[in-house]
Order: C-alpha cells, then structure tokens, then sequence
C-alpha cells in the first residue's frame, strides 16, 4: 500500500467514525433505492420518496440533502416537527423551482407569438419566482446541512 493510499484510507475511517459519534447513518445503494438505516429513499423521476416499514412517510421531495437529512432523522427517531420543519422548507423550495420553470417557458411561448407585454409581465414573475426558489433552496440545505 503507497503512502497515498494509506493516508486515504486513513482519512476515510476517521470520517466514518465521526459520522458514527454523531448518530448519522451512511447512505447505502441498494437495487430499489438507497437506503439508511431503516429508511429507504426511491426516486421516482425528479423527486424521492421515503419509506420507513413499507409506508411511504414522506414524498415528493425535491433536494437530495434534505432527503438523506430526513432518512436519517427517521432512522434515528427525531421528534417529527423537527422533520416537518424540514420537509416543509423543501416542498417550498419545490413550489417555487416548478413555479419558476412554468414561468419561463410561458414567456418563451409568449415572446414567440410576439405578445410582448405579457412576455414582460412573465419575464418579471419569473425573476421574482426564480429568486424565492433560490432563498428557499438556501434556507432548505442549511437546515439540512449535517
């Protein structure tokens, strides 16, 4: 084993452990998802699911940090406003990043039908919507941030 190699396998178990110390759970890639502990996280097209004991707990979540917070919050049985707090950051986030998206094409569609006061009016929503999503998005990982 090369100097290199040992130290980063050194560095590997040491965040390991750190990670144990703390009561947080590696994720896990299994065939029908990732799980963690006792939590399974299944995506399903943009956005994960969790299911604790074949019972979806929570859904459509949008952010991948948030999701793998939440599993280990359940895993770990963390009081449920804690993980509703979380949950509720993310699924702003959600509204706002589909908000955001609609708003953009429908500008597109309005600019190529030459409608140019509506294509403005979109255009501002649109910003305004954009710039809430990215406060949502903030505000979402630093509540999930371990």
């Amino acid at each position: 084993m090369t100097n290199v190699s040992k130290k980063l396998a050194d560095l590997i178990s040491s965040t390991h452990k750190k990670l144990i110390d703390q009561n947080k759970i590696m994720p896990v890639k299994t065939p029908d998802g990732i799980l963690v502990g006792s939590v399974l996280i299944v995506s399903e097209n943009n956005v994960k699911h969790l299911v604790k004991n074949s019972q979806v707990v929570y859904h459509n979540i949008s952010l991948n940090v948030v999701a793998i917070k939440l599993a280990n919050m359940l895993a770990n049985n963390y009081p449920s406003y804690q993980m509703d707090t979380l949950y509720r950051a993310d699924q702003e986030y959600g509204r706002w990043y589909i908000d955001s998206q609609f708003l953009s094409a429908s500008h597109y569609r309005a600019v190529a039908a030459h409608d140019h006061d509506r294509s403005d009016m979109l255009w501002a929503r649109y910003i305004e919507s954009k710039d809430r999503a990215v406060t949502a998005k903030k505000k979402a990982e630093a509540l999930a941030a371990f």
